[in-house]
């Protein structure tokens, strides 16, 4: 009966939310959780779960998986709103279920948030694990590094059962290997995304995990990620099962790469831009065999994903694109900046900064990003801030050699006025925004430029 009335207190909301004009991917699921708190365990079942977890790719990966999905024509649901906390996560199943708790699909890709999931693993027993990287972020809401670690290892031990896809770049992400009982499977690149593989960089693992001593780099891509060796205790990067091998071309809109799945060779053009991008493909298309998907259709998936909301996303103005690149934490905000200085067309480019609980309080991270001398670059045509702290963004690009008379900034986070800027841009423009800003941003484009709300 619990679960019964869980399920329909759900649907009754989702229903009048709906019809509100509203997403209705939390509140729902929050109150079916205090009608049967433990609603998932049914719910999970008798369905193939995927979990993605991990600080940066979360979303895309899903994406990409919901690729392979489809390929193989499978029946499947996915959080596809980004809500990925216990609520959200409880929606989508309600949603995507009977009354009496029976799911109707097939396959459920969860994306879950790296605390949540130490709630979320005590009901769902998902059949994979993928998880991406793990980074510093926001530290008013997750701390250091250390503790993400310790709650996607611990919230891992529940699930014994899963098969584990772990980052073997990653020497924080690798590192639970050694202490779960679970089939693991590792993905990574083997090669450096620049010719300087060496270069000094912001890292979030200077020191060995196990010993505290610090680490070497046969190579880096980059932040913490690579060839990483613990000359003390010998605890290494390995050649992780699937891999990237080479990589031929990093443009735009794609990047053309060798992978080795597993033993089988295969040249792939990811259909996204971005080194971080390549990452999120390969991790993807570990978990994708790990749930049974041949290497063919997995293959397929990479090379035809569309991007994910707010995730390199992208809508129309005429002939010209607006290009939205998502930013939360140090290590993020460097891999777009990197990617925008290669951009070898004019453009406008547009930060909006907020500091909202979702964002994190604390905008201090912005100055551990690094720039990678993109302003050099004469391809940008005009700058523009927005968002609650737009006038810290403006101090940030001042620092980096930005004159303030080329800075325009837009306040009372206006992103009407913001869209009326864009409509007259004779050029692409990219928005790199944090996430509140992104979400109430979209809105306001999607209408404009036409686009799907962001739920659907």
């Amino acid at each position: 009966m619990g679960v019964f009335l869980s399920c329909l207190v759900c649907r009754v909301i989702t229903f009048i939310l709906k019809k509100l004009g509203k997403g209705a991917t939390s509140l729902p699921g929050k109150i079916a959780l205090a009608v049967k708190r433990d609603v998932l365990t049914k719910l999970s079942e008798n369905t193939k779960v995927i979990i993605v977890t991990g600080t940066n790719g979360k979303t895309t990966s899903c994406r990409i998986l919901e690729e392979g999905l489809i390929q193989a024509g499978k029946s499947y649901f996915i959080n596809k709103s980004g809500a990925n906390l216990i609520m959200g996560i409880t929606t989508s199943f309600i949603m995507n279920s009977t009354l009496t708790g029976r799911c109707k699909k097939d396959y459920a890709i969860i994306e879950c948030d790296e605390n949540a999931f130490k709630e979320v693993s005590l009901f769902i027993k998902a059949d994979v694990i993928l998880v991406t990287n793990v980074f510093r972020d926001q530290l008013d809401r997750y701390g250091e590094v250390t503790h993400t670690l310790e709650a996607i290892r611990e919230s891992v031990k529940n699930i014994p059962h899963a098969v584990v896809c772990l980052n073997a770049d990653c020497s924080l992400t690798y590192s639970i290997s050694r202490e779960i009982p679970n089939k693991v499977l590792t993905f990574g690149v083997n090669a450096p995304f620049h010719s300087n593989t060496l270069a000094p960089q912001i890292s979030d693992a200077k020191y060995c995990i196990f010993c505290k001593n610090e680490y070497s780099y046969t190579y880096r891509t980059y932040d913490h990620l690579g060839g990483f060796v613990c000359n003390h205790c010998g605890y290494k990067r390995l050649y992780p099962d699937f891999a990237v091998t080479s990589v031929v071309e990093l443009a735009k809109d794609s990047s053309t790469v060798i992978a080795d799945l597993n033993g089988s060779m295969n040249i792939i053009k990811i259909n996204l831009g971005g080194a971080y991008n390549v990452y999120n493909a390969i991790g993807s298309a570990v978990a994708l065999s790990a749930i049974g998907i041949d290497k063919k259709t997995v293959v397929g998936a990479l090379e035809n994903f569309s991007s994910a909301f707010g995730r390199m996303e992208r809508f129309e103005n005429g002939s010209n694109k607006i290009n939205i690149i998502l930013v939360k934490n140090p290590a993020g905000f460097t891999q777009t900046m990197s990617f925008l200085k290669n951009i070898t067309d004019d453009y406008t480019l547009i930060f909006s900064l907020n500091d909202n609980a979702t964002d994190g309080r604390d905008v201090s991270w912005i100055w551990d990003a690094d720039f990678c001398k993109i302003f050099r670059n004469n391809n940008i045509k005009q700058i523009y801030v927005c968002g609650k702290r737009c006038y810290d963004m403006a101090l940030r690009l001042k620092y980096e050699g930005v004159e303030s008379e080329d800075i325009t900034v837009i306040e009372n986070e206006n992103y009407n006025r913001l869209a009326d800027i864009i409509a007259k841009q004779d050029r692409d423009v990219y928005i790199v925004p944090t996430y509140t800003s992104m979400m109430a941003m979209r809105e306001v484009l999607a209408k404009r430029f036409g686009g799907k709300e962001f739920w659907e």
